[in-house]
This record gives C-alpha cells, sequence and structure tokens, in this order.
C-alpha cells in the first residue's frame, strides 16, 4: 500500500513539472534549477534548488533561527494554479495524499521532541545558522507546494520528502540518539 502511495505522489509531482516549452524558455539564465522540457525527481529536494539570493523586500520572509522541522503548505494562489493544471479531481487525490504524509511526519517528529514551524505564506524563509544564513524560496515555481525542510543551527536546511520519512532520517539529522 506504502508503494502505491509513493508512486501516486511521485506521478502528482511528475504532473506538476512537465511543462510546454515556449520560444521564451530557450531565454532562461544559468541561474534556473529546471529545465521546462525536463523533469528531475531529486531536485525536488535538493537545498540548491531552492536557493535564492538575500531578499530587501522583507515582507515576502519568514526567519527561521532555532532547530526545527519546517512544513510547507500551498498558499491559495499555488492551490489554484494547481486545481487549472490538473484538474480539480486530480488535485484533490495528491492534496489529500500530502496532508496524509504531512500529518504522519508531525507525529513522527512530535514523538521524538523535535519543534515544528509552518511558514506565514511567505515566498522566502531565512535560515539563521550558527556559521551560515541560507535563503530559500519556497514557491519557486515547479517545486513541490507540501515539503519539509529540517533545519539545525549547526548544519545547512536538508528538503526531506514526507512519502520517505523514517525515524532514523529524523534521529541522524537532528543528532538523536
Amino acid at each position: 500500500m506504502k508503494v502505491l502511495q509513493t508512486i501516486i505522489i511521485a506521478a502528482v509531482f511528475l504532473s506538476c513539472g512537465k511543462t510546454k516549452e515556449t520560444k521564451s524558455d530557450s531565454l532562461k539564465t544559468a541561474s534556473d534549477t529546471t529545465k521546462a522540457t525536463e523533469f528531475d525527481y531529486d531536485a525536488l529536494f535538493k537545498l540548491e534548488s531552492y536557493l535564492a539570493s538575500e531578499q530587501s523586500d522583507t515582507s515576502k520572509v519568514q526567519t527561521i533561527d532555532f532547530d526545527c522541522a519546517v512544513f510547507i503548505y500551498p498558499t491559495d494562489e499555488q492551490i489554484e494554479e494547481l486545481k487549472k493544471t490538473e484538474g480539480e479531481d486530480n488535485f484533490y487525490v495528491g492534496a489529500d495524499d500530502s496532508n496524509f504524509y504531512q500529518s504522519q511526519a508531525i507525529q513522527l517528529l512530535d514523538s521524538v521532541g523535535i519543534k515544528t514551524a509552518d511558514p506565514e505564506k511567505k515566498q522566502f524563509l531565512k535560515f539563521i545558522g550558527s556559521q551560515n544564513n541560507w535563503t530559500l524560496d519556497i514557491r519557486k515555481k515547479n517545486l513541490p507546494a507540501w515539503n519539509l525542510i529540517f533545519f539545525k543551527k549547526d548544519k545547512a536546511p536538508q528538503v526531506t520528502p514526507t512519502t520517505m520519512l523514517t525515524l532514523e532520517m529524523v534521529k541522524t539529522y537532528f543528532d538523536k540518539k
């Protein structure tokens, strides 16, 4: 059953990531992390796919400066876009699955005492570490609307798929025995 659910989630992400190439796509800069005609599932969970430059508009930035797991949920605009691109029935199937896995992840993290945080529907998260800072664009096109990011002040943030989350992954990242 878990394999079937993972396949369904992957199919939803695959259909979200595929776009029709246009002439303007060929003008994209080298800073783009994905091409319009290619889909890279692994890029959905790479920190590099989310990194953004420092933002001067602080109204779009939420600061995280404590060890936690951050749950990413879609904005109203993302929900409407997903309904249009996926169709309402497919959207609700994917949303139900995503919410199920987010719920399972919340329970798992609570069981080992990891604090959780929800973004304030902002576009950017700025993680303040003990040695480095990272600004992530969590609303970037072609990235999942539902997601989970681990953060510990002495480590780089880690984007983690909730569909494959295990107790061992949590313990390893957060140095829990």
